[in-house]
């Protein structure tokens, strides 16, 4: 690979956009063989092998191939067989250059025939310090061979690549564990059905009970890949951190370069918008950072109306500005369906527990805002009662059917398309505005949109003399 090429920050970018293109649209083996082509046509190769090790990590399985045998892909390489087993089971990256039987760590591998003299580079894929695959690229005959820098280059880049895979690899599990939590939440829901036909109507109190279990074995499920893909986004962070560096390098020695050649660098460097692909990976980082803490948090949501792990301290709050954080939170869900208008009247502070009540009003207001076909608006209300506060969300969107609306707050019970909605975010809602010892009511019309009411007590106090 020249290192015009290496420099390149875009080629690292179009590592980084392979990986999210995987873990997105969760197309594993196409996102591999995409990376493996990246590579082998960055250095300047053949042909190339990438493969990566099973689940006890004694043997390898090839999942990609550029000029190989088709029969080749999905065949096993045992740990110690070959130049791939032989990378896995060491743990080190190699360089080779010339005929293998002059190489005494392959000479028993080699057959009768060997090979015409090869110019090749294999790297070990490592996650946290385990062997998770070998990449090779084989180069080009009538090229010079690669060298150790080479080698050196690409180990960078394959830092990125076994992050890249690792998530890919998790975005899998990931999903087929909550298609299973989905064919259990459908049994749970078919098996409630039979209890309504036995016994009738269950107690609001009694559902609440049943999806406090079933959501801490939610968060418990989740709670694990999402820790193993916010650890990743720092490893990858830091990987990013030393290409940078080492990019930066590559900038302060074009000083040294022929005037002819700093112009072609600089020339390259405008066409592909350096300069903003530098700040906009870093942007992409931090808002996936910023959505997986999100995700993070929503698990310790679940946990806490679950009783678990309750870590949320009672305080005395400003609704106003609890109402506008969240508001910023799920702006980009409202802007594109509503104008949002606020109504904000004069009302003490509350003491309740902030984090669960920003929760009630990101549901609402996304409910409201998912509630607009097209264009309308949503409409915030704050005031105060006697000895309790309200806060009140009112869409102009197309309303709830009156068949719909006692079940509402029913848990997993959701009008949304398969794949938008959970049917858990009311729920929850409900049970934190128990936990307050408040009330969330609703008015709907068909056709002209509905209005949500949260009624809270202003303080403790308040409600430690009702009768319960």
């Amino acid at each position: 690979m020249s290192q015009q090429e290496v420099t390149k920050l875009s080629w690292v970018y179009d590592l980084y956009r392979l990986g999210q293109s995987g873990a997105l649209g969760g197309q594993a083996e196409a996102v591999q063989r995409q990376i493996l082509e990246h590579i082998v046509r960055g250095f300047e190769g053949k042909s190339g092998t990438l493969a990566l090790a099973d689940e006890d990590g004694g043997s390898l399985g090839i999942v990609a191939g550029i000029d190989i045998p088709v029969q080749a892909i999905g065949s096993k390489v045992e740990l110690g067989q070959g130049i791939l087993g032989w990378v896995a089971e060491h743990g080190e990256d190699l360089l080779l250059n010339g005929d293998l039987r002059d190489d005494p760590r392959f000479s028993n591998l080699v057959r009768d025939k060997a090979p015409k003299p090869v110019s090749a580079m294999c790297w070990a894929l490592k996650s946290e310090g385990k062997i998770m695959g070998v990449l090779s690229v084989n180069h080009k005959e009538g090229l010079p061979p690669y060298t150790s820098d080479d080698l050196a280059r690409g180990s960078v880049m394959i830092g990125l690549i076994s992050v890249v895979i690792e998530n890919a690899r998790l975005h899998v599990m990931h999903r087929q564990r909550i298609a299973a939590l989905s064919r259990m939440n459908e049994e749970i829901r078919l098996a409630n059905q039979q209890v309504e036909q036995m016994q009738g109507q269950l107690l609001q109190s009694e559902k609440l009970a049943s999806i406090g279990q079933l959501s801490a074995g939610v968060a418990h499920e989740i709670n694990n890949p999402i820790g193993f893909v916010y650890s990743n986004l720092g490893s990858l962070e830091q990987y990013l951190k030393d290409i940078f560096e080492l990019f930066d390098v590559y900038e302060n020695a074009e000083a040294a370069m022929p005037e002819a050649e700093r112009a072609k660098v600089r020339a390259a460097k405008q066409q592909k918008d350096l300069a903003f692909l530098r700040e906009d990976v870093q942007m992409l980082m931090k808002e996936s950072r910023d959505g997986i803490t999100r995700v993070k948090k929503i698990v310790q949501d679940l946990k806490e109306f679950s009783h678990v792990d309750a870590q949320d301290e009672w305080q005395w709050v400003d609704m106003h500005k609890g109402i506008d954080s969240t508001l910023n939170i799920v702006w980009n869900e409202i802007k594109y369906h509503a104008e949002v208008k606020k109504e904000y009247g004069k009302i003490p502070e509350v003491e309740c527990l902030p984090s669960q009540l920003n929760q009630v009003f990101m549901n609402l207001l996304v409910n409201a805002s998912h509630a607009i076909p097209e264009k309308g608006v949503i409409t915030i209300r704050t005031g105060q009662r006697g000895d309790e506060v309200f806060i009140q969300v009112a869409d102009t969107g197309k309303g709830i059917p009156p068949e719909n609306l006692k079940r509402i707050f029913d848990p997993f019970f959701t009008t949304k398309p398969v794949g938008k909605g959970t049917g858990l975010g009311l729920s929850l809602s409900y049970g934190i505005m128990q936990k307050h010892h408040g009330r969330i009511e609703v008015e709907s019309e068909v056709g002209k949109g509905s209005v949500f009411t949260v009624w809270l007590p202003t303080g403790r106090s308040v409600w430690s003399g009702w009768s319960v």
